[in-house]
């Protein structure tokens, strides 16, 4: 497998938007001025040499063949001379338009995949000769993510493809932020090459509303269908994830994965399921159990008591899935769902620009200038509050000065493993006291004031902390909240995509 990891001079110093990859004409590298001038000097001898032969020429036949040799001589360098003109500058926030992103940003869905475009019912499209996977998630986008890469990975060890459903508001956001399609914000087309398999999305398969509608929950034709729930076996209830379930137009009844699925099947409190086991409960030629034999837990809100389907295999939740070996396996750096998905889950092209023009106005870059290397601080707050090891304090969070001592420590690391030395932090987190900001200003540390930048007003409620997310994506060294998904999945692309730095601060301990 060809090792599609990013180098931090690919990140730091790749070449602006629009250039092709090329160097700047004001180069000293290969492709400079001096490469150009003697390349042209060439150019024009050969020229001078043609034009001499042609005006000494007497016969038309030879008129004739100088003139197509000259015609030929000219298209090429057309065609290979390489492009005048400095490179493309990044666009500005203001002229963004995320309506834009969505109507030019289409990723190719597999023709094997599908029927067709996408219709009324959702079995319509699906063919009888390739069987199909699909999840929905809950709880905030980091987790809804790492649901859906886990469907992805467990679609690749029973040969169903996966069918991805949208971002859908939960408790961390207000319905009013609408849905957002997985592919408005990842590169499939590039997932699909390196897992060399179709990777759908519902909107592929089945008409929706667009994420812009003013009723995304709201379809006309409503299917019934039967699932499986992962809850642990104490919990009487399915996640219902009735956002996602609504804009998709389903009605859901939900059977339970039997107990030999658990990672711990003795415990009914386990809430870990085991992808093997999994695997074996729905693959498509000689599955372990048939369906029909398990009694359904819940049924659909409209009264149907659907056993779960064979053809789509469908689950409330993936997000506590696990090879066997461990419990919350995207903690470690082998985890097998993250090695074989995750890691090639790319933002697009679109949304890794969004970061990088955040990053330049948050250095004060010029548009020609490239972003230095830096290291990221995550700080969770907000509800980690609950892990604070001084219970009734009113500030019981570990201070900056603990941040800080980490952050010393990777400065340190990248300068003897990578002999790369970075004077820049920039700080996310969801705290909102001034506080807290002006002592992050006293550090000198960096910061996105996205109330500065009216990320909110431009591009909607879900950007504040999407755009924190891919900012995280360009670090060389991080520093993050143990215990933070948030945290966990950044520091896992600055690590694999960057060879970074990476370590975390415990709210719970205090260091």
């Amino acid at each position: 497998m060809v090792n599609d990891r990013i180098r931090i001079s690919d990140r730091y110093f790749r070449p602006r938007a629009g250039t092709g990859g090329s160097l700047p004409l004001s180069s000293t590298g290969p492709s400079g001025p001096k490469t150009k001038q003697r390349h042209g000097s060439r150019i024009q001898r050969f020229l001078q040499r043609l034009r001499t032969w042609f005006m000494l020429s007497t016969r038309g036949r030879r008129t004739l063949f100088a003139s197509v040799i000259i015609f030929a001589v000219l298209l090429c360098i057309l065609i290979l001379e390489p492009q005048k003109g400095g490179p493309l500058n990044r666009l500005a926030l203001h002229s963004y338009n995320i309506r834009r992103w969505a109507a030019v940003k289409k990723a190719s869905v597999s023709s094997e995949a599908v029927n067709g475009p996408a219709k009324k019912r959702f079995r319509d499209n699906l063919r009888n000769d390739t069987n199909y996977i699909t999840s929905w998630s809950n709880a905030g986008f980091t987790n809804q993510f790492m649901g859906y890469v886990n469907m992805i990975y467990l679609g690749t060890l029973t040969d169903r493809v996966p069918i991805l459903p949208p971002f859908a508001p939960d408790h961390h956001i207000s319905s009013s932020a609408g849905i957002i399609p997985f592919g408005d914000l990842f590169d499939l087309e590039h997932l699909r090459k390196q897992l060399r398999t179709p990777i759908l999305e519902w909107r592929d398969v089945k008409a929706l509303p667009t994420r812009y509608s003013a009723s995304p929950y709201s379809t006309s034709e409503i299917e019934s269908l039967g699932c499986w729930t992962t809850r642990k076996e104490s919990e009487g209830n399915p996640i219902r994830a009735e956002n996602v379930v609504n804009h998709l137009g389903l009605d859901v009844s939900y059977t339970r994965v039997p107990n030999h699925a658990r990672l711990d099947p003795s415990n009914p409190e386990e809430t870990h399921v085991v992808f093997p086991q999994l695997a074996a409960l729905i693959y498509p030629l000689d599955p372990i159990a048939d369906p029909e034999s398990f009694r359904t837990l819940a049924p659909s809100p409209r009264g149907h008591w659907d056993t779960p389907e064979s053809q789509l295999s469908c689950f409330d939740t993936l997000y506590y899935a696990s090879s066997g070996a461990k419990a919350f396996e995207w903690q470690y750096s082998w985890s097998p769902v993250w090695r074989t998905v995750g890691r090639h889950v790319r933002f697009t092209r679109e949304i890794e620009d969004l970061g990088y023009q955040y990053l330049s106005n948050v250095f004060g870059l010029d548009v020609a200038e490239e972003v230095p290397p830096f290291i990221i601080v995550h700080i969770r707050r907000g509800d980690f509050a609950m892990f604070c090891s001084h219970s009734g304090q009113i500030d019981c969070f570990p201070p900056l000065s603990t941040y800080k001592k980490h952050v010393d420590t990777v400065k340190t690391d990248l300068m003897t493993r990578r002999n790369i030395p970075v004077t820049n932090v920039v700080v996310v987190s969801d705290e909102k006291s001034p506080r807290f900001w002006a002592n992050v200003k006293k550090q000198e540390w960096f910061y996105i004031n996205h109330t500065e930048e009216r990320t909110l007003e431009r591009f909607g409620e879900w950007y504040p902390p999407l755009v924190d997310i891919v900012v995280q994506s360009y670090a060389i060294g991080f520093v993050g909240t143990e215990d933070s998904t948030f945290s966990l999945v950044g520091q896992r692309r600055v690590e694999d995509w960057n060879g970074g730095v990476t370590t975390n601060v415990n709210v719970q301990l205090g260091h």
